[in-house]
Formats: structure tokens, C-alpha cells, sequence
């Protein structure tokens, strides 16, 4: 009985110290906001914050649903990049690298706003990081 007592005080002593398992990693924030494109919701894609020229860290990725998105990011300074695709008009299949046929898709979202992004964004700890991105194609 008394060993029971006392392994039930060690489980209950360990799980208030803690294991001191694997450090926490960078704090993070909730980001949300809206994605326009030439006025109109972005209908899916994603939002990938990365950290800044020179920058040190993660990057961070959400996706983007009827215009909107909510995600996670670490805080400080961040390169944004947007991205989107769509069915290629006209388009009905293309064959893939697999041999199986797929629908053709197109990124229709400008690279000024994905691989040679323009878009910055600043995470803050105690800020509303409610954050919309209007792009235009012109």
C-alpha cells in the first residue's frame, strides 16, 4: 500500500515538474484576414509567410477558402507569398508524369505575389494580426 502511495505521489510530482521533454519552439500568433484578387475573393489557394530578407526561421502556410484565411506564424517581419490555381480554359486533360490523365491547371495569381513576392506583413505578439491583401493583375 505504501508503495502505492508513493509511486502515485512520484507520477503526480513528475507530471507538475514536467519531463523536460523537447524545448518550444519560436512563439507564434494567430493571423487571419481576406485575399482579393482584382477585386473579387481569391476562391482557394495559399498563403505561405516567410521570414524577411535575411531573416532567420520558419516559414508558415495556410490556406485560403472563399477569400478568407486563419492561420499561425512567428512573429516579426515577413515575405508573403500567394498562390492559386485554376482549370486552363479550353483545357479538358493533360497527361501526367504518371501516365494517368488529370484536369490542366494554371497559377493565376501574378509572380509579383508569389515567387518574386512583393508582399510583407509584420506578425506582432499582442497585435490584431488581421491582415488582407488586395492584389491587382495590372
Amino acid at each position: 500500500m505504501k508503495l502505492a502511495i508513493s509511486l502515485s505521489a512520484a507520477v503526480f510530482a513528475a507530471s507538475i515538474i514536467g519531463c523536460g521533454g523537447a524545448p518550444e519552439g519560436p512563439k507564434t500568433a494567430p493571423v487571419t484576414g481576406q485575399v482579393t484578387l482584382d477585386g473579387e475573393p481569391v476562391a482557394e489557394g495559399e498563403i505561405i509567410f516567410r521570414p524577411s530578407e535575411g531573416g532567420d526561421g520558419r516559414s508558415d502556410a495556410g490556406a485560403i477558402r472563399n477569400g478568407n484565411y486563419t492561420m499561425e506564424s512567428t512573429l516579426g517581419a515577413k515575405r508573403v507569398e500567394i498562390r492559386a490555381m485554376r482549370p486552363v480554359a479550353g483545357a479538358v486533360e493533360e497527361t501526367l508524369e504518371t501516365g494517368e490523365t488529370g484536369i490542366a491547371v494554371e497559377q493565376y495569381i501574378p509572380e509579383k505575389f508569389n515567387d518574386k513576392s512583393e508582399l510583407t506583413a509584420d506578425v506582432q505578439d499582442s497585435a490584431d494580426n488581421k491582415i488582407d491583401f488586395a492584389l491587382k493583375t495590372e
